[in-house]
């Protein structure tokens, strides 16, 4: 008797149990009827993630990549218009030294002429103007459209202004004393690194 009590009570649980749960039967034989659908579903996903992280990793690199190569090309424009500068500083002072603002004038019209040079200021030691490529300049201080500090450069300096241009300053030397100095703009040219 116990051993039918047993079974008779094995018996309604399993009844009980199918007639309670029937959507966890139904799961069950949905995940097992659907398999391959399943797999293939979770395979797309898969794929689609990894090509999502992908892209994603691409355009990244692209975005470092490009902001290198800027500040490689303004390092290059930069060490180039420092070297440059110096020659033509020679020449100003030999002129400057003998008074000839109109050689100087002659030689900045010429330097201005290279491609992406915007204007080359020359300014006494006081601050006047003496020779520019933008004649509206000669004759008015330095410190009205430079920041005040050009004067008192014992080297030559090259910086970035706010609207990219590019701002050589460099001393004019005398024999023993400082003569006046020299101020370049230069616009770098634009870059892409799409091939093309």
């Amino acid at each position: 008797m116990t051993q039918d009590r047993k079974d008779s009570e094995k018996k309604p649980d399993t009844a009980e149990s199918t007639v309670h749960h029937p959507e966890l039967v139904a799961k069950k034989s949905f995940i097992v009827s659907h398999w391959r659908l399943l797999g293939i579903a979770l395979l797309f996903l898969a794929i689609a993630g990894m090509y999502l992280w992908k892209n994603i990793a691409v355009s990244r690199a692209k975005a470092q990549l490009t902001e290198r190569a800027g500040q490689i090309i303004k390092e290059q424009h930069s060490s180039f218009l420092r070297l440059a500068v110096v020659p033509l500083v020679w020449a100003v002072r030999t002129e400057m030294i003998s008074g000839n603002y109109q050689q100087v004038n002659q030689y900045l019209g010429q330097f201005v002429k290279e491609k992406n040079m915007k204007e080359i200021v020359v300014a006494k030691s006081d601050g006047t103007v003496v020779a520019a490529t933008d004649k509206k300049r000669e004759g008015t201080q330095v410190a009205s459209d430079f920041p005040p500090s050009v004067l008192q450069e014992d080297k030559t300096i090259v910086s970035t202004q706010e609207n990219g241009d590019i701002m050589v300053v460099s001393p004019v030397m005398g024999l023993s004393e400082k003569l006046g100095v020299l101020i370049l703009l230069y616009t770098p040219p634009g870059y892409s690194l799409q091939a093309p």
